[in-house]
């Protein structure tokens, strides 16, 4: 599932060398080991969900998740509908639907997480639905429901309980809670702290660890903490950091991987675009909120459209993401600067790197197992489909 929280940039040396981004920016620091090899992926897709003779798969309506459950099972989580399928038969299984009944959900999309559990579950979290736990088997049968007694009350940010970013092993959550406050205005905060805090089955709670958060104040290249959660494990990776941490459930820092991407210094004309990019988005998220409005039958008058005012980090993050796939290897993507033609992700098996991932504009990685990788690929009318590729993996060095 994604979700995270500057002025220093740590930089090894004053020097600044002229990056493989070429004069659209400059890469500062000192030069680094060879990038890792690309992994090249297989021209033909060896699951596609567009060829698939159901409906409710050839033609998705708003894809969220896909995931990789086990080598005869991925599952791919469409609205409020979740699609088990064999990748190598077609066989398809379907659970979900609107509603309250058992293994329906009231939320939809990105509402709803997704956690890949022990002994072949699938267990997702619906806070729409009065907190409800609903675990399933890969066929999509219900075989369990629970409910977590939890409020807005019980945490720093009233919307933490709708960000529960993982689930352990026990069945104990993980939420990610602090962050920017609501009624922020694009007041300069700086980064308000963030906590992963773990929630027991009896509604226990204690913090794991406190991180710096998203940086305020309407900033463009703003800085922030990208947090993951999958078993026992939790990366945290702040991009004023030079390490990425993983950490065990107790909040131990278990190892410190060297932090990849670049740091880039902004030039004028990536700022300029940047500005007009976030001047567009600024406009489409409040036209949406009027459309929200007039749908709900409510009065639209005196919301007016306050134009903001951009703040900028002179040195791009040199990342914005970060995840573990099926098999627990580390993927970093790359922070994309305006202009850039590819989406790069270094993937790190253990403590070294492994290999990179290059994908191109319109196609987002969703998760990966051994040699094969799952993308959603959205075309220009927001059209969705999930094939699944092979990638040809560099030998080990």
């Amino acid at each position: 599932m994604l979700l995270g929280f500057a002025a220093a940039i740590l930089v090894t040396s004053a020097a600044m060398l002229l990056g493989p981004r070429g004069a659209a920016g400059m890469s500062l620091g000192v030069p680094q080991d060879a990038a890792p090899p690309v992994a090249q992926l297989s021209a033909t897709p060896l699951f596609d969900s567009a060829e698939h003779p159901s409906e409710s798969v050839s033609v998705l309506g708003s894809l969220s998740r896909a995931l990789f459950l086990s080598e005869a099972r991925i599952v791919l989580l469409d609205g409020r509908t979740l699609l088990f399928i064999d990748p190598r038969t077609g066989e398809l299984w379907t659970a979900g639907g609107e509603g309250g009944g058992p293994g329906e959900f009231a939320g939809t999309g990105s509402e709803l997480a997704v956690f890949r559990g022990e002994q072949d579950q699938l267990t997702v979290w619906d806070v729409n639905n009065d907190f409800r736990l609903t675990t399933f088997s890969y066929s999509g049968d219900v075989l369990a429901t629970r409910r977590v007694s939890l409020s807005p009350l019980d945490f720093h940010h009233p919307l933490a309980i709708a960000r529960v970013w993982g689930m352990f092993p026990d069945g104990s959550l993980a939420v990610l809670d602090g962050g920017p406050p609501i009624n922020g205005g694009g007041r300069d905060l700086g980064r308000p702290p963030g906590y992963v805090v773990e929630v027991s089955a009896e509604g226990d709670m204690r913090t794991i660890v406190e991180f710096r958060g998203h940086e305020t104040g309407d900033k463009l290249f703003a800085h922030d903490t990208y947090v993951w959660i999958q078993g026992e494990r939790i990366v945290v990776a702040d991009t004023e950091s030079e390490h990425i941490e993983i950490l065990d459930r107790s909040g131990t820092v278990v190892s410190r991987i060297p932090m990849p991407g670049e740091r880039v210094r902004v030039s004028d004309e990536i700022l300029e675009t940047a500005r007009a990019d976030a001047h567009a988005r600024s406009i489409r998220s409040h036209e949406r909120g009027l459309e929200m409005y007039a749908e709900r039958g409510l009065s639209t008058r005196g919301i007016e459209y306050r134009e903001r005012t951009y703040r900028h980090n002179e040195v791009a993050p040199p990342i914005n993401a970060v995840r573990l796939d099926r098999d627990g290897r580390l993927w970093v993507r790359h922070y994309a600067l305006p202009g850039d033609e590819v989406e790069r992700w270094t993937v790190r098996d253990g403590e070294r790197e492994s290999f990179s991932v290059e994908l191109p504009p319109g196609e987002t990685w969703m998760d990966a197992r051994g040699n094969l990788v799952l993308i959603r690929i959205r075309n220009s009318l927001g059209v969705d489909r999930v094939v699944m590729q092979a990638m040809a993996l560099p030998s080990r060095r």
